[in-house]
């Protein structure tokens, strides 16, 4: 059996498949959060506490006595300028690295310190993964090709998003599932859903997800006229996404910041069969396949978004092919539990 060490964020569902895989892999796992978490059944879960944002720098001691008393074989970080600089400065090996998205595209741009910062983290690791091929290339840049990266994407469980058919609907869902933050671009998206209603009385825009933005965003939706129309589902597990997904027509991620580099959520939209419109940015053109699996739209742009979306309004049967065609690609590339596989034979070849 081998013993595992995550540094992660234990709230977040990506990091939960990860230890629950290993975990019914028949490996001993355990998850050091600097954040509160429910707690995993069979895992070792190891909470630090921290009040402010960059306050796990000073938690490194603290890290040190837990491998000591853990003794793992592997120890794997996960978001590089904060778990995984931590993990950096523990000294301990073996250790791997995974780069999610803003660590590379955001954090190194901030002041020089900070660049060094992610780079030391990088440099200290044993292996590197990145979710997409977009964020490898960032990556690589950033350490000026000295490293290999593996690019190793979150996936999606294929069972648990299943093909969803999409009979005629009296009204069509446009939905997405974000969080609610100005990156995201909801706002870019109930501005083109509010032109769409003056010339369709039979929509409807479903958004899952919370976030500092939601006041922002509803009264945007009131101010356009479209509040009985938009649908705020608020926060919610992972584990109900799906249901939501099923009532949905068309998917949008209407994004504006860099750091979209993968795009998970568009992957589980695609698993159930939906075609997903969404902006040309960061690593979602590598995801989606304009006109074959979707739609891509100009960042920020609502007349590029409406337009797109009007045309899968209009076309259903281009809906549904484009949906089918979504699914497949997801089956061929991002099936979950071969992607969970790669780490796995990274984690041997480690060892």
């Amino acid at each position: 059996m081998r013993k595992l060490l995550y540094i992660g964020f234990g709230h977040s569902s990506h990091i939960i498949k990860w230890v629950r895989f290993f975990r019914d892999l028949g490996d001993w796992v355990t998850l050091i959060s600097f954040y509160p978490s429910e707690p995993i059944e069979g895992i070792d879960l190891k909470y630090i506490p921290c009040k402010r944002r960059f306050s796990p720098l000073l938690k490194v001691g603290e890290v040190k006595r837990l491998i000591d008393q853990v003794k793992p074989d592997i120890m794997h970080a996960h978001y590089v300028s904060s778990c995984g600089l931590v993990a950096a400065l523990s000294g301990f090996h073996p250790f791997v690295i995974s780069a999610w998205g803003d660590d590379i595209l955001e954090f190194p741009r901030k002041t020089p310190l900070h660049r060094l910062a992610a780079i030391k983290a990088l440099r200290s690791a044993d292996r590197i993964t990145a979710t997409s091929e977009t964020l490898a290339r960032k990556t690589d840049l950033l350490l000026n090709g000295t490293r290999k990266i593996n690019v190793i994407p979150f996936g999606v469980d294929i069972e648990r998003f299943k093909y969803v058919q999409r009979p005629p609907h009296e009204i069509i869902t446009i939905g997405t599932v974000r969080n609610l933050t100005p990156k995201y671009g909801i706002d870019v998206l109930i501005r083109s859903f509010a032109v769409l209603c003056r010339i369709r009385s039979d929509l409807r825009l479903l958004i899952v997800g919370d976030g500092p933005s939601r006041p922002d965003l509803a009264e945007l939706a009131a101010s356009l006229g479209v509040s009985k129309k938009v649908v705020f589902a608020g926060k919610i597990p992972n584990e109900r996404v799906f249901d939501y997904m099923k009532e949905m027509d068309i998917f949008a991620m209407p994004s504006v910041g860099e750091g979209e580099t993968f795009g998970v959520a568009a992957v589980e939209a695609m698993a159930t069969g939906l075609p997903v419109v969404a902006s040309k940015i960061g690593g979602l053109p590598e995801v989606i396949e304009d006109g074959v699996t979707g739609l891509l739209t100009v960042p920020g742009d609502s007349e590029s978004l409406r337009a797109a979306l009007e045309f899968y309004i209009m076309n259903q049967d281009k809906r549904i092919e484009d949906g089918i065609n979504a699914r497949k690609v997801v089956e061929k590339k991002y099936d979950w539990r071969e992607n969970a596989l790669l780490m796995d034979a990274l984690y041997r070849e480690l060892l």
